[in-house]
């Protein structure tokens, strides 16, 4: 994974991990302020209906008192109940005595009767500045509500007690009632969640806003890692967005230089091969014109065994050097691709009438099988050429007397020929496939023949490369290899070209 990439997701995780933590923080936010919010405004329902009847019970024992003097439950006072009851249904009366006790209970069916009610609530709200709302436990269902409560007298021995006023029919309140029953409870569970929205909109707004210093870097960084090594971080801020910008800027300034110093040191290399090459070519040139005057004259055994070994080590030499320019040539820095568009078919025929004695020599047939419609491709083709030639002389190498070398032009897909050198010859073990294409490296055959220098298939490796193209390798020991690789085809016409055969 390269800088640029690592550097973005960082900052895609650190993204997410802040917009997750924010949103859940605002959403807890809003749903406790939300339900303190409702809860507040249940208890002020409360207090406002206790601070409106609070005095209820005070009205109640002047309607109530005679009939109480007669005691809780004679005919006078259960006659007096019913008859307030009638006039408000929803209220519920108890009659305590001093401790908070119900003694009187009138209920229809004296729920609470016995039941003790705190005598710190009855003391809060019948003080002189009670702090609303009180709560107190409801004698008939066990939960808290709000009452109003006066002091009474009950009975023929006048016992001190209480009236107490259950001000509240129904106290049980949930988030479900409220939504369904209260036009302010559900505004302000709405106004909840839009101020959850705008809230999550403006912070991840802000958070873009503070991190665009270390998007910008990332993206110089992503651009530095894909090979743009002139991009440099604007960032002057004395803070660690600007420290590591300046960190990276030095980096940068010092990888820039090293790789243009590798690219000179390579332009040189590649100079110098190129210059030995050709320096080599003209004295193996003119050796071999010796040895071949020289093979003319009468010699005796072991004076033309000699000459045989000059001779083919001085060929081994001169096709080191002209491979050695062909790389050379092949990947030069900078140097542009030429393309033009030419039919394969016929490159093909004319790179195997170059092999055509060697072929007659060695008892080798040469074919080309031109299987696509179209042959047309689009490439260089000095290097195609160059690529060609040396898998079709690595093939005729590899191949035995009475063996078969062709070309085959396939149609790989709409866009792209297929482009394979196929030869009937002594194969490649398949560990060492992955390594053939390496510079200088020969199979283990090759070496145990004398043969190949090591250059071919790198040449071509290399020529596919700047033409976006991979050499892929099929070969069984004993049977033969396949090599291909695929170009862009252009279409020009209807044309087919038939395959030829030569041998």
């Amino acid at each position: 994974m390269s800088l640029g990439q690592s550097l973005r997701r960082t900052y895609r995780s650190l993204f997410a991990r802040i917009v997750f933590v924010y949103l859940v923080s605002m959403i807890a936010l809003s749903t406790t302020t939300t339900l303190v919010a409702v809860d507040q405004f249940n208890q002020l329902g409360r207090e406002w209906l206790q601070r409106n009847e609070i005095d209820m019970a005070h009205h109640l024992t002047r309607v109530l008192q005679d009939s109480l003097d007669d005691g809780v439950y004679a005919p006078s006072t259960l006659a007096a109940v019913e008859q307030v009851m009638t006039i408000n249904p929803a209220l519920s009366l108890y009659a305590l005595d001093t401790d908070g006790t119900v003694v009187g209970a009138y209920a229809p069916d004296r729920c609470g009767l016995g039941r003790r009610i705190d005598r710190g609530a009855i003391d809060e709200l019948l003080s002189d500045m009670p702090m609303l709302p009180v709560y107190a436990d409801m004698p008939c269902r066990g939960d808290e509500g709000v009452f109003s409560v006066a002091p009474i007298t009950y009975g023929p021995q006048q016992q001190s007690g209480y009236l107490m006023v259950q001000l509240e029919a129904n106290t049980d309140v949930s988030m479900a009632n409220i939504w369904q029953t209260s036009s302010i409870s559900r505004t302000l569970l709405i106004a909840g969640c839009v101020a959850l929205a705008l809230t999550l909109a403006v912070g991840l707004a802000l958070f873009a806003f503070l991190t665009r210093r270390f998007s910008r870097l990332t993206r110089t960084v992503q651009h530095f890692a894909e090979g743009d090594y002139r991009q440099r971080s604007p960032e002057s801020i004395d803070d660690e967005i600007g420290r590591v910008g300046r960190a990276f800027n030095d980096m940068a300034a010092t990888i820039e230089a090293q790789v243009e110093a590798l690219h000179d040191t390579d332009r040189q290399r590649r100079e110098l091969i190129a210059n030995l090459s050709h320096e080599f070519r003209t004295p193996m040139t003119s050796l071999l014109g010796y040895a071949k005057q020289l093979d003319r004259r009468p010699l005796d055994d072991e004076t033309r065994s000699g000459l045989d070994a000059i001779r083919a080590n001085v060929e081994r030499l001169a096709q080191l050097a002209d491979q050695l320019s062909q790389m050379s040539r092949a990947n030069i820095a900078g140097r542009p691709l030429c393309p033009s568009t030419f039919s394969f078919a016929e490159l093909a025929n004319d790179i195997l009438g170059k092999f055509h004695p060697r072929a007659l020599e060695k008892g080798i047939e040469l074919r080309v099988e031109n299987q696509a419609a179209i042959a047309e491709v689009s490439a260089d083709i000095e290097l195609i050429d160059h690529a060609l030639t040396n898998m079709v002389d690595n093939a005729i190498t590899a191949t035995n007397t009475g063996g078969t070398v062709s070309i085959r032009i396939l149609e790989f897909d709409d866009t792209r020929l297929k482009i394979g050198v196929r030869d009937t010859g002594v194969g490649i073990p398949e560990k060492e496939i992955p390594l053939i294409s390496q510079r200088f490296y020969r199979t283990t055959v090759g070496r145990e023949r004398g043969e190949g220098t090591g250059l071919g298939l790198a040449i071509v490796s290399e020529v596919l490369k700047r033409h976006e193209s991979q050499l892929v390798i099929e070969s069984k020991p004993g049977k033969g290899t396949c090599i291909w690789f695929t170009l862009p085809k252009t279409i020009l016409d209807e044309r087919a070209i038939r395959p030829r055969r030569l041998g």
